[in-house]
């Protein structure tokens, strides 16, 4: 009689399970599940094969029915062997399971690579389409950012053509032919397996970079917040009913889309499904109602965005409810900023003009922002206004005003990964989920509090009531932060005004527009290079474990804010949130750049690496004595006329990059580093020999990149002293884990993610 007995429905073991044990299925049929891939497993079947071969779980085994097994305990490959030569009848069924599933990953991987190519393929060209039609049937199009610069899958799939079909036609073959081959050859089923497990990581890590690259670009076709091809689509539908032929050629592209939508990985049929029957139930009525010729339901022009644009001064004010006195002064000084031939002049009358207009934009920008955080349907120009700084179509020229109409509803950042619209980045501080920036005196919201309280202005009491209101927390960020950063990502200060407009604009809008995607492509890049970029040095104890001390690197991401103008610099604002060295960073980045994204946000990391390393060094961060990036860069430009290893013609350039940067070390170094994550790590030399050890000392390349460089002579003193530091510290860490596992307890996860680190 079977050993276990498991009721239908039960989950036999989770895909986040330690496997620890392999089961023999005696009866019953049970249900693997590995992303959004579904396989059936009955009599002789393996449970939990696969995920010992990988030292990991990743498939959700459920009873379909009432299920008996056999368990066999087994937590590595080695007590996988003394299994196979125990038992030849086994060992067979480990091999055949083994089998079967690893043919079941390598179809599910060939099923993934071919959707993500025609998911990319379908996006763009409804999209095309959707823009081609909506000008034909004389429709405003709105706009996706990001569409056009959607990538093809450019992840990691090492899986080789031979090695997949080997699988797939080892598992395709009869069972008495497989059992022939490895029933009483222990060796060859160990050769097998052991040679499997590769094969079986490298599918596995495929599996996942291809269903994380469509889980991303299917946010194109239906995302939560509804904005997407899938509405697009739809809406054209709707609107284009009364239009001859147009009813059957976009419900064809709405039957496409939902064939693909019913079938995609990562699709949530639950929310999909819902959009599909609201669809449905407004096209119903709508062909029930019938349409009076000449005449569009919901839309209230024919000739695009333009009609609709008119009166965004008024619409925008109105929404803002500004008293009389704003509303008028608002009022004239756009239309007087408007009217002149150089907005950029320094004429009395221009100035007087943009510093009133400056601040009257301000001021309404306060009541129109707050009143929007309660407000679901927010006019598309107040969300113009609002992320873009648009306050009128003349001001912004007619082709940039239409483009940010079709872009102002579907734009948003991604929050959850610290890329925020300033609109999204505001009311975040509204609602407590992060605090006010630095004032442009370096003073937080509670510095300032504190001060106010040492002057008499508040009391104690007081104070602790500002700390934990919102409302002053906003406050302090809408008059102390916003209008610096917009004007210091504006790049010149001296003609900087708040409002959109068109003399600013010197290349095509649409190419400036920076997008969360990009920003996070280029940010992870720099990760990959600089693996160490964003880790910052913290301690750990356990007195229970008797780890006292211990200091460990924890990895936090940037917080990034778009700011609404047309710019051309980025800012590195704050290293960290208040003391905690473990918050985020804080940058800024105009939302229409003109310039270089990719060198920008290289040289925002490495600011906010020299930042960084003066936060923790103290006022030791020059010190010598105290080993740190700043304290060696210091030393390096200070001393270099002495250093014996600098050829002349070296010494030369230093001076020449010294004079360049006005003798701002930190501004050297910020060169430096743009050279060594563009060109050194791509094995192009660009930094003499000092410069290269002090930056491979504190911000070394990751291990893939190290391997390619290591054969170049130019490397080997300053990777020799890394890889003896890395060695020394893993070393250590290892000892640590060794003693707790002898002691049978329990390692903790940081100290593993502390080693793991020491690899990278």
């Amino acid at each position: 009689m079977p050993g276990k007995v498991i009721p239908e429905g039960q989950v036999i073991f989770g895909n986040s399970d330690t496997p620890d044990t392999i089961s023999l299925i005696a009866d019953g049929e049970v249900e693997g599940v590995f992303g959004s891939h579904k396989f059936i497993l009955g009599k002789s079947d393996v449970i939990g094969i696969c995920d010992l071969m990988v030292e990991r779980g990743y498939i959700t085994y459920t009873a379909l029915s009432d299920v008996n097994f056999y368990e066999y305990p087994c937590s590595s490959t080695d007590e996988l062997d003394k299994l196979i030569h125990s038992n030849a009848d086994i060992g067979y069924l480990m091999v055949n399971g083994a089998c079967k599933q690893v043919a079941e990953l390598f179809m599910y991987r060939d099923r993934l690579s071919k959707e993500a190519e025609s998911t990319v393929t379908l996006i763009k060209e409804t999209y095309e389409k959707y823009g081609q039609l909506s000008k034909e049937y004389s429709l405003p199009a709105k706009k996706l950012p990001g569409v056009i610069d959607l990538a093809p899958f450019s992840g990691e799939d090492n899986v080789e053509i031979w090695v997949h079909d080997f699988y797939v036609e080892i598992g395709a073959l009869e069972p008495a032919s497989r059992k022939a081959f490895f029933h009483n050859s222990p060796g060859i089923a160990l050769g097998f397996m052991r040679r499997s497990k590769n094969d079986l990581t490298k599918v596995i890590e495929a599996c996942e970079q291809y269903h994380e690259y469509i889980k991303g670009v299917s946010a194109f076709l239906l995302a939560e917040s509804g904005i997407d091809l899938f509405g697009l689509v739809c809406e054209l539908h709707l609107n284009s009913l009364h239009i001859e032929g147009a009813d059957s050629t976009v419900e064809t592209m709405v039957s496409q889309l939902s064939d693909a939508l019913a079938t995609l990985t990562g699709i949530n049929a639950y929310a999909y499904n819902n959009r599909l029957y609201s669809y449905w139930d407004s096209l119903e009525v709508k062909r029930e109602a019938g349409f009076e010729p000449g005449v569009t339901p919901e839309i209230t022009s024919m000739h695009g965005a333009g009609d609709m644009l008119a009166g965004s001064l008024e619409t925008i004010l109105e929404y803002s409810e500004a008293d009389d006195q704003l509303y008028q002064t608002f009022s004239r000084c756009v239309k007087a900023y408007t009217g002149f031939s150089d907005r950029n002049g320094t004429d009395d009358d221009v100035y007087d003009t943009r510093r009133d207009l400056t601040r009257s934009f301000y001021e309404v920008y306060k009541l129109i922002l707050k009143k929007s955080f309660d407000d679901d349907s927010i006019p598309t120009v107040v969300n113009m206004f609002l992320n873009f700084g648009y306050v009128d179509p003349d001001l912004a020229g007619k082709e940039n005003a239409e483009l940010l109409y079709s872009i102002a509803d579907s734009y948003k950042g991604v929050p959850e990964k610290g890329i925020f619209t300033v609109r999204e980045w505001l009311e975040a501080i509204y609602r407590g989920e992060r605090e006010p920036s630095l004032s442009e005196f370096d003073m937080d919201y509670q510095a300032f509090l504190r001060d106010q309280k040492n002057t008499k202005q508040i009391d104690a009491k007081e104070e602790t009531r500002l700390l934990a209101d919102q409302d002053e927390k906003l406050r302090y960020e809408l008059e102390n932060a916003f209008p610096v950063v917009n004007r210091v990502t504006f790049g010149n200060p001296t003609r900087f005004c708040p409002v959109f407009s068109d003399h600013n604009v010197l290349r095509d809008l649409e190419k400036t527009l920076v997008t969360p995607g990009a920003v996070e492509d280029i940010v992870n890049e720099i990760r990959s290079i600089d693996f160490s970029a964003f880790y910052r040095e913290t301690g750990f104890s356990d007195q229970k474990l008797g780890i006292t001390g211990e200091s460990i690197n924890v990895e936090v991401l940037p917080n990034i804010v778009l700011m609404p103008n047309v710019g051309t610099r980025g800012s590195m604002w704050q290293e960290i949130e208040g003391r905690l060295r473990t918050t985020p960073g804080r940058m800024f980045l105009p939302i229409f750049l003109e310039g270089d994204l990719n060198q920008i946000i290289i040289k925002l990391v490495a600011e906010f690496r020299w930042e960084m390393c003066k936060r923790v060094q103290g006022s030791r961060w020059n010190d010598m004595s105290d080993p740190s990036l700043t304290s060696y860069f210091c030393d390096y430009l200070q001393f270099y006329t002495n250093n014996r290893s600098l050829a002349m013609q070296t010494m030369n350039e230093i001076r020449n990059e010294l004079s360049v940067a006005r003798n701002n070390y930190k501004t050297v170094f910020v060169s430096n580093y743009l050279y060594w994550i563009q060109n050194e790590s791509r094995g192009m030399a660009r930094l003499n020999n000092v410069a290269l050890g002090i930056l491979m000392t504190f911000c070394p390349f990751s291990a893939e990149i190290r391997d390619q460089v290591k054969n170049n002579m130019r490397y080997n003193d300053a990777l020799t002293r890394y890889n003896t530091k890395r060695q020394k510290r893993a070393q250590r860490l290892a000892l640590l884990t060794k003693r707790l596992s002898q002691q049978g307890k329990q390692i903790p996860q940081e100290i593993l993610d502390e080693l793991e680190f020491t690899k990278r």
